[in-house]
């Protein structure tokens, strides 16, 4: 889940007819030490209805926060509501946290934003396209496979080899995450 989404889930139930961009500050302030509260006093109010319109990512306010981030805090926040809302927010959340009830649901809660936060202080930023090169662009080149304990030429015929020439994203999230770029030539021997 990103973000938006949570925020967006979260409004109905507690945003108390709010602004959007109070509202966001709120649950930013709410999840941080009092030493993250400056951080987020950089950022103004059109920042954070960026955020909650998904108009702008959490990513770099998110590495900012991130060593502040106290769920405790979070939980305390959503406690603090009368147990109707809290209830509301059960049923909202019901898809997304199947074990949330009246009782757990503040640190459920909690824990959800704390990972959403991680999780987009970890994201990387996608490259720009402007330095991507096409298949057609690429130009294929002969490569002399050497192998260590044979002289250059002498592989035999049952290594089977991969040469990758042009630049090459491979980005894969769950739970290790993995970001390979490649501007220059890859060998793989198998």
């Amino acid at each position: 889940m990103n973000f938006k989404d949570f925020a967006h889930l979260l409004s109905p139930s507690i945003g108390a007819g709010s602004s959007t961009h109070a509202f966001t500050r709120s649950l930013f302030e709410a999840i941080v030490t009092e030493d993250g509260l400056d951080i987020l006093n950089g950022y103004d109010k059109e920042s954070f209805k960026a955020y909650y319109n998904g108009n702008t990512k959490i990513s770099s306010l998110a590495r900012k926060i991130s060593p502040y981030v106290e769920p405790f805090g979070f939980s305390e926040y959503i406690g603090s509501f009368q147990d109707c809302a809290i209830q509301g927010l059960c049923e909202t959340f019901q898809k997304y946290i199947p074990d949330i009830d009246l009782h757990n649901a503040a640190d459920k809660l909690a824990d959800l934003f704390a990972s959403i936060i991680r999780e987009a202080a970890a994201a990387t930023r996608k490259p720009t396209g402007k330095s991507v090169r096409t298949d057609s662009d690429a130009e294929f080149i002969e490569a002399e496979v050497v192998d260590d304990e044979m002289p250059s030429g002498a592989a035999g015929e049952d290594k089977k080899i991969t040469v990758i020439q042009q630049q090459t994203n491979v980005i894969q999230n769950g739970d290790h995450n993995v970001n390979l770029t490649n501007n220059g030539t890859i060998n793989f021997h198998f």
